[in-house]
């Protein structure tokens, strides 16, 4: 469930009069399930939305949850992972979380009025932190893979010189759709250090366009769809214009983690597997494989 989705079932069950609790993480160590971005909401019922970590803490929490929307009470606690709880639930992670307990009643207008603008901020703040991922190209990989990746929390925006390839009932999950050129990229969407980048238009030509252009910005993630014969071809026009080794380092090509993908749905599953782990690396998350850490270069797409 997207965070989208997530205020708008909470915001609904408050303008129905259900009391909520909101249950943030806000301390974590060792190895747990989530870090202190994460939530989730209780109702009355008992029936949770996000996720704390899952597991025996997540069932205990949401249990305490129920148990405070009684009193409408505010509170903070820690709950421990220990070996034993961990070998119970059948995981490898431990650790130590601390959450805190918010009310979000809905009995008089004001109430409610408090705690819909509560879940405003939170969906704001959520929004304003997604990363921006940008796709040169609405063929039938993009149709595939933004609803995807919109679901795992990037904005994408959809980028195609042709009105019926950027369209809205194509994408109805785009933040943004641009029908231009792409002769002049930058002069439509600015490209920042921490957006993610995706080429795959309809033919070298178009690709080799924008790499180029995008090779200026300082994005954080320039993946490019295709067989190495043709990013070679690409590669090798691009050394012609004085792009180095270096430069052309930077791409992820071809695009999408290694296993094997053939269809459109398989080869979004793959882009979205490699976003994934891009943005984790960025965000220095522990990623642990086989009992060992595991870094970027271990499994992304070899270049």
């Amino acid at each position: 469930m997207d965070i989208k989705e997530l205020t708008e079932i909470s915001e609904e069950k408050i303008k129905n009069g259900m009391d909520l609790m909101l249950c943030s993480i806000i301390s974590s160590k060792g190895s747990t399930p989530r870090g202190e971005d994460a939530f989730m909401i209780v109702d009355t019922e008992g029936t949770s939305f996000g996720t704390v970590g899952g597991g025996r803490v997540e069932y205990q929490a949401t249990s305490d949850a129920v148990s405070l929307l009684k009193t409408k009470g505010h509170m903070k606690k820690s709950y421990s992972l220990s070996r034993e709880d961990v070998a119970g639930l059948g995981m490898i992670c431990g650790g130590d979380i601390e959450l805190e307990f918010t009310c979000l009643p809905a009995g008089s207008d004001p109430e409610k009025e408090e705690s819909l603008r509560l879940i405003s901020e939170i969906r704001s703040a959520y929004m304003k932190h997604q990363s921006r991922v940008i796709i040169f190209g609405g063929g039938h990989v993009s149709k595939e893979t933004v609803p995807l990746l919109t679901k795992i929390g990037f904005n994408c925006t959809v980028y195609d010189d042709r009105a019926e390839f950027a369209d809205k009932k194509s994408f109805p999950d785009a933040k943004e759709l641009i029908c231009d050129s792409y002769e002049d990229i930058l002069s439509r969407v600015d490209i920042g250090p921490e957006d993610y980048v995706i080429i795959m238009t309809r033919g070298h030509q178009y690709d080799y366009e924008i790499q180029k252009q995008v090779l200026k910005t300082k994005a954080r993630f320039i993946g490019v769809i295709g067989s190495r014969a043709k990013l070679d071809t690409i590669a090798a026009k691009l050394r012609e214009d004085g792009f180095s080794d270096d430069d052309i380092g930077r791409f992820y090509a071809p695009l999408g983690l290694q296993i094997a993908a053939e269809t459109p749905e398989e080869i979004a599953v793959s882009i979205a597997a490699e976003l994934i782990l891009v943005r984790a690396d960025a965000e220095g998350r522990r990623k642990v494989k086989q009992g060992r850490t595991l870094k970027l270069s271990d499994i992304k797409s070899p270049r």
